[in-house]
């Protein structure tokens, strides 16, 4: 995949829980999640590093078939908790 003018390799595992995120360059470096985000959070962290997002979908769909049910239902907990918070 091409990403920011890379050749890079994008690897995303899981297993019975959150998801784990590699990155590697041919060249061999490689950046791993540190802590297991979700499926939002893989995708929103991708998403700024400027990753397309069908291959995001591609690559979360790989390891977890029904990853983007995962990811609606965290939209919609993240919303309903932005909505109750009191404004300040």
């Amino acid at each position: 995949m091409w990403l920011g003018g890379l050749d890079l390799t994008l690897n995303i595992y899981r297993q019975r829980g959150p998801y784990q995120v590699a990155v590697s360059r041919p060249e061999g470096r490689t950046w791993r999640s540190s802590e297991p985000p979700t499926a939002y959070e893989v995708f929103e962290k991708l998403s700024s590093l400027g990753c397309p997002s069908t291959v995001i979908s591609d690559a979360l769909y790989a390891p977890d078939p029904v990853w983007s049910t995962r990811y609606d239902a965290e939209v919609v907990r993240r919303r309903a908790e932005r909505e109750d918070r009191p404004e300040g």
